[in-house]
Parts: C-alpha cells; structure tokens; sequence
C-alpha cells in the first residue's frame, strides 16, 4: 500500500472515528480518497490549533502556496501534501476553508446567525464541496447539497464542543440566542452550576441543533447524485454525527456536561438503519432550497 494512503488512513481512524467506520462500506479507491483528504484537512487544523507556532502567518503562507500552485513547497516546508484529485474549481475552496481557520485565530464572538453559517460553510461546507471530488461526484447540483451536509455537521459540533471552545475564548453560539453571555461566563457557570446561565445556553443549543436538523435533510436529499455503495457509506457517517445532537437532545441539552460519546452499539445500530433505508427509500431528484444559502452569496455558486 502506498505510504501516504497507510498513513491518511491512520490519522482518519484516530481521529475521525465516525468517518473512519462509514469509510467500511466505501469502495476502495474512494476510501482511499477521502482518508486523503481527512489527512490534508486535519494537518490544516492542527496548525491552526498549535499555540506554539504563528497559526495565522502559516496560515496565510500556506493560502499563498496554493493560489500560486506552489504545492512542492507546501510539502517541503509545511509538510501537507495537496490531495491531486481535487479539481481546478477546488482551489477556490480551500482557499475559502484556510480563511475559516485563520478567522479562528482570534477571539470569536459571534453576534448572529449569518456570521455561524458562514463560519461552518468556511471550515465544513468546503469540505463537503471536496469530498465530492473524493467520490468522483461532480454534479454541480450535488456541491450544493453537500454545502449544506457539512454545515450541519459543522453545526453539531459546535454543539458538542460549547464548553471546550469557551476555554479558548471561542463563542460560535449567536449573542443574540443567549443574551450575549461571554465564553469567561459559560465556564463559570459550568464550574459553579449556574442554572439560569447554563438553561439560557441550553436553549441556545436547542437552537443551533434545530438549525442543524434543516441542513442534514437537505445534504440527505443530495444522496441520491452518488452510486449506491457511496451514498449508504455517506448516509451512515451523517446519521452517526447527527446521533450526537440526538444524544444531546435527549439529555435536555446538558452541555456542561462535556462531549457527547457514540457508542460501537450506537453505531451499528445506525449503520444498519441506514442501509436499510437506502435500498428500500425511493429518491427522486430536486432542486436546492436557495433559502439556506441565504448568508453565503458571493461565496457559493448554486447554478
């Protein structure tokens, strides 16, 4: 096996464990694919999250490297190797997802809902764009409804993560939803049980999983533009990612609680719905809701 691909798929089993079991029922090459684009989008992350380095000026380094095709000195210097299958479109789009990481560089305080959706389009609705190119998709129809496949992953994770992200001085919650409580407040009042702090940020999360629930029905309603195999592994990864808001749900948005775990149980229990529900459910083919990329103009082309 090419040691690239062995080592792509070694850090998607550690650290994408949802993606890494539906990749199970991928074909081979697309596993292979998209392990590969796990690999170069987690490397991306890891330097954006790594406090003891400039993120922000490797960041923009890295951004330069690719708008300049320069992808010897993307390996040679930062060590990420540009997956080749990405398309000439695509560099549009990493480009897009490395201003997401370097807006993540500073404090992050969103006020509204544009400023999240935009944020989850930037970090995950790219990447939904890219794993199209991982499975050979290149339906411009499909992109859309991968768009909206990733934010509501992006968007569920944002959810799991409310009180990791306030120790980093992040806020992705709108101010607007929780009567502006800054991320200093939300770890106070998990750490000193504040009940009307901690039920105004619940409420926040019930609403961002609501939100959520929108874009995996529309992103589940692009399936159909993948061959079999690729869209059960496909619905299995977003039903095992959306299992988390479900989760969350179920325990009255505790968020102060820390991460949300999915069971082996869990997981099969999914997977196995889910094949059942792709081979008897009848898909037909339709158009995009424009409604939900109502904040990304000049961002995404829908045509």
């Amino acid at each position: 096996m090419d040691y690239h691909i062995d080592n792509a798929k070694s850090v998607l089993k550690k650290n994408g464990k949802s993606f890494y079991w539906a990749g199970k029922f991928l074909p081979k090459e697309c596993i292979n694919r998209a392990a590969e684009l796990y690999s170069f989008c987690r490397v991306l992350d890891d330097i954006a999250d790594n406090v003891e380095i400039n993120s922000s000026k490797d960041l923009k380094n890295i951004r330069s490297n690719i708008k300049t095709k320069a992808f010897k000195d993307l390996e040679k210097i930062h060590s990420i190797k540009y997956p080749k299958f990405l398309n000439s479109s695509s560099k549009k789009v990493v480009i897009d997802l490395i201003d997401g990481l370097i807006l993540d560089q500073k404090a992050i305080l969103f006020k509204k809902e544009e400023e999240l959706i935009r944020y989850s389009y930037h970090v995950a609705g790219t990447v939904g764009i890219m794993m199209c190119d991982a499975l050979k998709c290149d339906c411009s129809v499909a992109k859309s409804f991968a768009i909206d496949l990733g934010i509501a992953m992006q968007l569920t994770n944002i959810a799991r993560d409310v009180l990791e992200d306030a120790k980093m001085g992040r806020r992705y919650l709108p101010g607007i939803w929780i009567q502006n409580i800054s991320p200093k407040e939300i770890v106070l009042a998990a750490e000193t049980n504040d009940l009307k702090k901690i039920h105004i940020i619940s409420k926040g999360v019930k609403k961002l999983l609501i939100l959520a629930e929108q874009y995996y029905f529309s992103g589940e309603r692009g399936f159909i533009f993948l061959p079999f195999k690729t869209r059960v592994a496909i619905s299995i990864a977003s039903g095992v990612y959306r299992e988390i808001g479900v989760q969350l749900e179920n325990e009255n948005y505790n968020w102060q609680n820390g991460r949300q775990i999915t069971s082996i149980y869990t997981k099969i229990k999914i997977s196995l719905f889910k094949i059942f529900r792709e081979i008897f459910y009848f898909r037909l083919k339709k158009r995009h809701n424009p409604k939900l990329h109502i904040f990304l103009e000049h961002l995404v082309d829908d045509k």
